[in-house]
């Protein structure tokens, strides 16, 4: 019947349209769980003893098709929530027993399958990437028969236009570069975005938010002040630097896991500076590495503009040493990531 994006299946839910049989999958996985208990509220009443919850893991399929025959008594529909069947992992006949059982799914039931545990698409990435044979059986017969819902990562374009529609909705203007400048501060990650907004629009009260006002209000996630960091190193800026070291000190972020993180940033660097040397695209680099958003990716090359291989190995090299003398010595942790920081200024 249909394969649908999130914001189609809002609009069907509050038009009463309701399928049969739901399949909710994608890389998104907090999107999934939104679409998820939008779903259940609409199919429920919003009444939870009226949802039957089945864990996929470890499915007992007579169970479920006795859940499936049931009539409901106090609500309008049989709601089945089946979480994360892995149909790669189950029997044969297992298998061959769910296809058949949704073959005659009651009228008034609606059974809902969702994935958010494990990876569906096999360690697949790119724009060709697709379920594991097992599960697009089980997919592509409910997108034939009911609804798939496919949650992707969106990338700060699209994220910037959905910023915008958010605004309006709320009474306030935004312009598309100030929608920009949220997604990146916040790593475009869709729940942090509608925290922030919620603040925003508050703050503007039906006035204008501009990019200066998303600057100032928006604190950037630990990756995006790592990206501004090690941007700063890179391009040698003094200042700004030591500036984005006071932000990160501040996130009070245990000393390993932020050298790690500012390690993989200048390792995004090293990639993106090796792939626009070998001729390679974007593209390439999220298929070769298995990258889920593009916006790293893309950030990385325009970093990776004019920079020198031997300066990124210097800088890493850099990171290792002090890694190793955090976890081998008694060291100021805070001194030791500034006097590396500064090292890494040095040309």
């Amino acid at each position: 019947m249909a394969k649908l994006e999130p914001r189609k299946l809002a609009e069907q839910l509050k038009a009463k349209q309701i399928s049969n049989l739901y399949y909710i999958y994608g890389s998104d996985t907090a999107q999934v769980e939104t679409c998820v208990r939008a779903l259940l509220k609409t199919v429920s009443g919003g009444d939870s003893s009226a949802v039957t919850k089945l864990d996929g893991t470890g499915l007992n399929v007579s169970e479920l098709a006795d859940e499936a025959e049931l009539c409901p008594m106090f609500a309008e529909y049989n709601c089945i929530y089946v979480h994360d069947l892995n149909m790669e992992t189950i029997r044969e006949d297992m298998r061959k027993a769910i296809l058949e059982l949704l073959k005659n799914v009651a009228p008034q039931t609606v059974l809902i399958f969702d994935v958010t545990g494990f990876d569906i698409f096999g360690g697949k990435t790119g724009k060709n990437k697709k379920p594991t044979d097992k599960n697009k059986k089980l997919i592509d017969y409910i997108e034939k028969n009911g609804t798939t819902v496919l949650c992707e990562l969106k990338n700060q374009v699209q994220l910037a236009s959905d910023i915008m529609i958010a605004a309006r909705k709320r009474g306030c203007t935004m312009e598309k570069p100030a929608a920009m400048t949220l997604a990146e501060l916040c790593g475009c990650q869709g729940l942090v975005i509608r925290q922030e907004m919620g603040k925003l629009c508050a703050y503007a009260d039906g006035g204008e938010i501009t990019e200066q006002l998303v600057r100032e209000m928006v604190t950037p996630q630990l990756e995006t002040t790592v990206y501004m960091l090690t941007d700063a190193i890179l391009k040698h800026r003094s200042a700004e630097t030591m500036h984005r070291v006071e932000e990160l000190l501040a996130m009070r972020v245990e000393m390993p896991y932020l050298m790690a993180t500012v390690a993989g940033s200048l390792i995004d660097v090293q990639r993106a500076c090796a792939a626009r040397k070998a001729g390679k695209r974007v593209e390439d680099v999220m298929q070769d590495f298995g990258y889920r958003m593009s916006f790293i990716v893309e950030r990385a090359f325009r970093t990776s503009m004019g920079e020198s291989e031997e300066h990124l190995a210097r800088c890493l090299s850099l990171l290792c040493k002090a890694e190793t003398k955090l976890h081998s010595a008694a060291v100021d942790e805070q001194v030791l990531f500034e006097e590396t920081i500064i090292e890494m200024l040095r040309k």
